[in-house]
């Protein structure tokens, strides 16, 4: 029942706009008659739906009361229970826990705390003797190395061996060469086996030979009587009343005629088998 008949010279009109439908967009309304206006944006917004949009920009997102997201990077803590896929770097100002398998194609370290703690040998060498560690490339090192205990500080080259090192391994070669030079040496000197016979006779006492005794390698007892075996007239000569002595390139044999029981004769024969040089 129209009591007051009010009118109105301009009617008020809704429109709808973007991302807004109305069901009577552009419709005045003027009171003479009821208008209803539903309004809706395309999807729910309620605190249990789920809302999508094609692109969102802010300065900063703020997912719970921990977590929040600038252009900057990441405050809080994240969580990912699927996979994340990026084509561009990530930086972790904090700490990552992850509890699965990291796979990475390279490793670049800057800083190495002494404290870490390893859980097994894949991440420390030689934590358990039941490891093994397999290395395809080389291994360069610059400092010594400790071996059940003992350090080695060296690998030498040095075929003489005079340093007579307690840190250092040979080489093959240097192993070959001093084996070659030391066992050669003392190969040549126990083979010289040479056959000689007096030169001459003086004095009933002293037989001479024109040859020169073998040296004897280092580490073996300087060549002496023991070496040679003499004979006189056929007959063995004891050691014990024998010496010798070498004089430039004679070797004298000096015969102790009162432990013999004979002296010697210019036109005895004596010979002596023994280390000669040559």
């Amino acid at each position: 029942k129209d009591i007051f008949g009010i009118s109105v010279g301009n009617t008020l009109t809704f429109t709808q706009g973007t991302g807004v439908t109305l069901s009577n967009s552009g419709i005045g309304f003027d009171g003479s008659a009821a208008l209803t206006q539903a309004m809706s944006i395309g999807q729910s917004v309620a605190t249990t739906a789920t809302v999508e949009f094609n692109q969102v920009t802010a300065s900063k997102l703020q997912l719970d009361s921990g977590t929040i997201y600038t252009s900057t990077g990441i405050s809080g803590s994240l969580g990912i229970t699927g996979s994340l896929q990026t084509s561009g770097d990530i930086t972790i100002s904090g700490d990552a826990t992850i509890t699965g398998t990291l796979k990475a194609q390279e490793f670049h370290t800057t800083y190495t705390s002494a404290s870490i703690a390893f859980a097994s040998g894949s991440t420390q060498l030689g934590d358990d003797i039941s490891d093994n560690h397999n290395f395809t490339g080389s291994l360069k090192t610059s400092g010594s190395f400790v071996l059940n205990g003992y350090s080695v500080n060296e690998i030498s080259n040095d075929s003489t061996m005079a340093d007579g090192s307690t840190t250092a391994l040979v080489t093959e070669n240097a192993a070959k060469s001093y084996v070659d030079s030391t066992a050669g040496d003392a190969q040549t000197y126990l083979r010289k086996q040479y056959v000689k016979s007096s030169a001459s006779i003086t004095n009933a006492t002293t037989a001479s030979f024109t040859a020169v005794t073998a040296s004897a390698p280092t580490g073996y007892t300087a060549t002496n009587e023991n070496d040679f075996i003499f004979f006189i007239n056929g007959q063995y000569m004891e050691h014990n009343a024998l010496a010798i002595q070498q004089k430039g390139s004679s070797l004298e044999l000096h015969v102790h005629t009162g432990s013999i029981g004979y002296d010697l004769e210019s036109d005895d024969e004596i010979l002596s088998i023994g280390k000669f040089n040559s």
